[in-house]
């Protein structure tokens, strides 16, 4: 069939790329298991055996994770794929699977293309991945282009997005070429441009192209057009007929233009080739479906969390380990390798059908990965502890994994003595410290506050029998009533349900207001929504129905504890559907406060929320929070203005295939539109802090939970800010046979509290040490040829905005690799500090590639570190 010559005005002589994919979740379809085989049968053996049948054919797959099920199922067609790679006509995306990408700790993104791109060429020789699929998450982190673009991925395939090639930045400069469709399903499910007879497909390509034909022109971008062919677990589409029709068409009309197979990444190279003058976006895109992972499952993300935290540290040490022995030999490469990929496992598909057997999945693999994470630390510990010369049974080692000398409690457990004991450093001075508990007999449980810990190192402190009276009661200089207590730092007076002033002494400012919500109060509301799903916008949650607070019931604090370290609060309050029992634990020579919350017995009441109040007293205040290597500031951090101009997807649904079973054929629908801008989007993801400023002081909170809020739900919001972390929300999975999100049990949080000079960066440090808790180890003997002094670091940085995120084995050999960023927005030209000796220095990318060998002394190096960059060196061993 043959059609009259058509005007493709600014696409004439082009190229329309044909991307056939299927998007996937890890399960959401039915169990992983059964999307498993679903996703091997239905999608990925299909594909191989088109394209063993025809050469032209290309197919793409949005993950590395995907490969691996693939092979494990298949071996005998790993060949076959590998060739097929190389070929670049088999494309897998360059992360491990599609992340919330805000929930997981700078570390844990990074990992993503450890596990990704650089596991596809260890896996298959010569091939590569280069694209960054996500389609499906309306997210995106601040330095998520950064890490891409820094780990060889310069390509980023997204959606729920408005229709644009752009360019997406970090703000350290760093880019990713972005493409997306609006919605990765609109070709297939909608607007369905190339079905039909070629006159009609004609057309309707038309069409389409004239909508981007001012766009194309005004930018100068190259001649090049894609339509992405995807929806959820879909097997490959067979457009060979209309192809062939379209090619015997240009024969006659020579300005049309070439139609073929092609891959996300030939069409990104052949934009990218031409240097077009694109749009840009910069920033954190406040992602829209957070109650979907930490409030609906909190057992599990803390547990991811948590993880998170004790990989890096487990790693560094092990790697101090080796070099203190000289050798890698023993180093338990797989088993971490095994715990990281475990702690990323968890992709953004909870719930769905089935889902709550997905969900139990998930967080089995997430709590896999903190419990061998925490068994590789200890291992680590114990090793480095018996080459310490004074470690013996009555010793006491306190380690701390982060990158500067730090001063914190530590909670430890130590033989008992049959007689009085004292605390001392390695100086012989005495340490306060308090009884946690009587323990077993055998051992007891110990609270002390550690002195300036060094940088990525250890201080060794003992127990020592003495017959010297202990004191047992808090300093003379502490006043403390049932109701009230000051130390050097605060004057508090306590109120039933919460704290009623919080007066900092230093600073002479009152901490909270007061008039809506006491400080530290717990209060329900109803939250009626989803997880994720087709909504453009949080669906939050309500203080006009169901609304319940602490302070209504009038519970009053009791003291439960209180000795030489710290003194604490207690109150317990029947709630409506779960006992709350609160805990605020004031030191006395550090300026500390320490929030603890249970929700015991909640039963699991559905649409409802629980949060924790802290209303700061400011006024025109700067909200920040961090995220993976990075800070938000609300209101500047952000990408600018709103994301989509009108619903991402809309028209008649007419799709029979087995997935959707028939069932929507002939619907109308109509999806969600990004109206919301991005700066004014909440609640927010926040990893170790969230932290409010203005001229008069600062505040900072370090967060248990994943997600918080700073804007008052209740229906006339205070004027000043509200910080609330989310502790819970009981919603239901968006499908339509999806699981509710209930969580009945027990459930524990932790909160630190800190008033500080203005500036998020003066609470930075202190959010950050509350979740990264100093480690002790106790009872272990010095072997006989230990030679480490009492108190000692292995790597340090001298600035104080660099930190270091990890200290490591390097993947391809047995040299080191020590990665850090920059934070606070301002270069720097940080010394690096080494125990060992070097003898050599070279910046890599993220993923290890070598970039530029490095000056070097013996024991450090100096490097440049751009505002909010992100380095990785390679240190070779002397």
């Amino acid at each position: 069939m043959t059609t009259a010559q058509s005007d493709w005005g600014y696409f004439a002589g082009g190229t329309i790329h044909i991307i056939c994919s299927s998007h996937n979740d890890i399960a959401w379809f039915d169990t992983p298991a059964a999307t498993i085989a679903w996703r091997d049968e239905k999608s990925i053996s299909p594909a191989l055996d088109r394209m063993a049948k025809k050469p032209e054919v290309r197919f793409s797959m949005e993950n590395v994770l995907y490969l691996l099920e693939y092979l494990e199922r298949h071996p005998e067609r790993k060949a076959e794929i590998h060739q097929l790679v190389i070929d670049r006509r088999f494309d897998w995306g360059a992360t491990y699977n599609q992340p919330y990408e805000s929930l997981l700790s700078g570390e844990q993104l990074v990992r993503q293309t450890y596990l990704g791109r650089k596991l596809v060429e260890k896996l298959l020789p010569g091939a590569d991945a280069r694209v960054y699929y996500s389609p499906d998450v309306p997210g995106r982190a601040m330095q998520m282009p950064q890490i891409l673009a820094k780990s060889g991925v310069p390509y980023m395939l997204i959606s729920r997005h408005r229709p644009s090639l752009h360019h997406w930045y970090s703000p350290d400069g760093s880019r990713v070429l972005s493409w997306s469709m609006g919605q990765y399903g609109m070709t297939q499910l909608f607007r369905r441009e190339l079905d039909g007879l070629l006159p009609e497909v004609i057309e309707k390509v038309q069409a389409e192209l004239d909508q981007w034909h001012d766009d194309y022109a005004q930018r100068a971008m190259p001649k090049e057009f894609a339509f992405l062919y995807s929806m959820d677990y879909i097997p490959p589409k067979d457009f060979d007929a209309l192809i062939d029709a379209w090619q015997q068409q240009r024969q006659q009309d020579p300005d049309m233009p070439d139609l073929r197979y092609s891959t996300p990444e030939q069409f990104f190279d052949a934009v990218a080739a031409a240097e077009p003058n694109l749009i840009t976006h910069c920033g954190e895109r406040p992602n829209v479906w957070l109650y979907i992972h930490g409030p609906a499952h909190h057992h599990a993300i803390t547990a991811k969390r948590e993880a998170g935290v004790l990989l890096p540290a487990a790693e560094a040490f092990h790697t101090v380990n080796a070099l203190l022995r000289g050798s890698f030999a023993g180093y338990p490469e797989h088993q971490i390798a095994q715990a990281w990929a475990d702690s990323l496992y968890d992709d953004h598909g909870w719930g769905g059908n089935n889902g709550h057997i997905t969900d139990q999945v998930f967080r089995e693999k997430l709590e896999a990965a903190r419990d061998q994470s925490r068994d590789l630390l200890d291992d680590a510990l114990q090793a480095i502890t018996q080459r310490i010369q004074a470690a013996s049974e009555q010793s006491v080692v306190v380690y701390n994994a982060l990158s500067w000398p730090r001063t914190d409690p530590v909670q430890c457990t130590v033989r008992a003595p049959f007689s009085a004991f004292h605390v001392v450093d390695n100086d012989g001075n005495t340490v306060p410290h308090q009884l946690r508990s009587a323990g077993n007999g055998v051992d007891l449980d110990i609270c002390f506050v550690a002195q300036d810990v060094p940088s990525i190192g250890y201080k060794t402190y003992s127990v020592v029998v003495d017959e010297a009276p202990v004191n047992k009661q808090p300093p003379a200089s502490v006043q403390i009533s049932d109701h009230s207590y000051e130390n050097a730092f605060y004057r508090v007076k306590l109120a039933p349900g919460g704290i009623g002033s919080l007066l900092d002494k230093t600073l002479d400012q009152e901490v909270f207001h007061t008039a809506k919500f006491l400080g530290a109060e717990v209060f329900m509301l109803e939250s009626v929504g989803n997880g994720a799903g087709e909504f453009g916008s949080i669906q939050q949650p309500s203080a006009e129905a169901d609304f319940e607070r602490a302070s209504k019931h009038q519970p009053r604090w009791h003291i439960t504890d209180s000795g030489p370290v710290y003194t604490t609060y207690t109150l317990q309050q029947e709630m409506r559907h779960c006992l709350l029992v609160q805990n605020l634990i004031f030191y006395h020579d550090i300026k500390r406060i320490d929030c603890e919350v249970s929700l015991y017995n909640w039963d699991g009441t559905r649409s409802r929320e629980f949060r924790l109040a802290l209303p700061i007293n400011q006024r025109d205040a700067q909200v920040a929070y961090e995220v993976p290597m990075g800070v938000v500031e609300v209101g500047k951090s952000e990408v600018e203005g709103r994301v989509t101009d009108g619903p991402v997807y809309w028209g008649y649904i007419d799709e029979s295939s087995e997935y959707h079973g028939g069932s929507q054929v002939g619907i109308y629908r109509e999806g969600p539109a990004y109206l919301d801008i991005c700066k004014d989007i909440h609640p927010r993801e926040v990893l170790n802090f969230a932290s409010t400023s203005d001229a008069n002081f600062g505040f900072t909170m370090s967060s248990s939970v994943a997600v918080f809020d700073y804007i008052d739900p209740t229906r006339s919001p205070a004027p000043y800010p509200v910080l609330q972390p989310v502790l819970l929300a009981s919603r239901k999975s968006c499908h339509g046979k999806g699981n509710w999100y209930v969580q009945p049990g027990d459930h524990h949080f932790r909160f630190s509290l800190l008033a500080h000079e203005s500036g998020w960066s003066n609470g930075m440090r202190y959010g950050m040490q509350a979740n990264h808790e100093l480690i002790a180890v106790s009872g272990v003997t010095a072997a006989p040829d230990a030679d480490l002094p009492g108190e000692l670091s292995f790597a340090a940085v001298s600035d104080n905005n660099v930190l270091i995120s990890a200290l490591k084995k390097a993947e391809d050999d047995d040299s080191v690799v020590l990665r850090c960023y920059e934070i606070e927005g301002r270069d720097a030209q940080p010394q690096f500090s080494f125990h060992f000796p070097i003898g050599a220095i070279t910046r890599t990318n993220l993923v290890e590639e070598p970039l530029q060998p490095l000056e070097t002394g013996r024991d450090g190096w100096q490097a440049a570190v751009g505002h909010h960059a992100i380095e990785t060196f390679n240190v070779t061993p002397g």
